[in-house]
């Protein structure tokens, strides 16, 4: 999975920034998987995630736990991103613990994640890497709007409603908390980070 791999920023900003996600095997376990996939989004909601969501259905910021546990099926990819790194670590420990049986992958700085995974004593089963961003990059939005919009790897979150959040925010029409969760909505499979977002807003509209 690559949609939680480009996400822009600084070494130092992206250390509150953790994503882990589950999915089935088409041909391997996707069938009957739906209960597992549940369960990995039920003990990721016990360690408090910035937010989660199943991208059949939605995330945290649309609609309410129990919507998105009970639309869970064998298709589905269910995600949580998590501002704490402690928090990360001990939702490893409760997915070592219940061994689902599915793909999980974790997305966050490589050493890091390496020292989490030792941390929970897990051992990575394949390390995917990121090598930027190719081609006309001079129609690409500014770095510090990609450093929001690019926490929806599917492009849900447009740089103009960025810029128009922090506007609202510097002019005192939002809090910067509320605007960072209406950033939120519209990445529907819940890998966007509200905690980031709403440090980010504040650096934007303070400019």
């Amino acid at each position: 999975m690559s949609h939680s791999l480009h996400r822009q920023g600084s070494r130092s900003d992206l250390q509150d920034d953790w994503v882990v996600l589950a999915i089935a095997a088409e041909g391997v376990n996707k069938d009957g998987a739906a209960s597992r996939l549940r369960r990995f989004l039920e003990l990721a909601i016990r360690h408090g995630p910035a937010n989660f969501g199943d991208i059949r259905t939605g995330c945290s910021f649309q609609f309410c736990p129990e919507h998105i546990l009970s639309g869970v099926e064998d298709s589905s990819v269910v995600h949580a991103v998590y501002a704490q790194r402690a928090k990360m670590e001990s939702f490893l420990r409760d997915l070592k613990d219940a061994n689902l049986g599915i793909s999980v992958v974790i997305s966050g700085l490589l050493e890091e994640t390496r020292q989490s995974l030792a941390e929970v004593e897990l051992t990575p089963h394949t390390l995917s890497l990121s090598l930027g961003i190719w081609g006309r990059t001079e129609r690409l939005p500014p770095e510090d709007l990609l450093e929001i919009t690019t926490m929806c790897g599917h492009g849900m979150v447009s740089s103009r409603l960025v810029e128009k959040k922090a506007k609202d925010v510097r002019q005192g029409k939002l809090e910067v908390d509320q605007a960072a969760h209406e950033l939120a909505k519209p990445c529907r499979c819940g890998i966007f980070n509200p905690v980031r977002a709403a440090r980010l807003l504040r650096r934007l509209a303070s400019e």
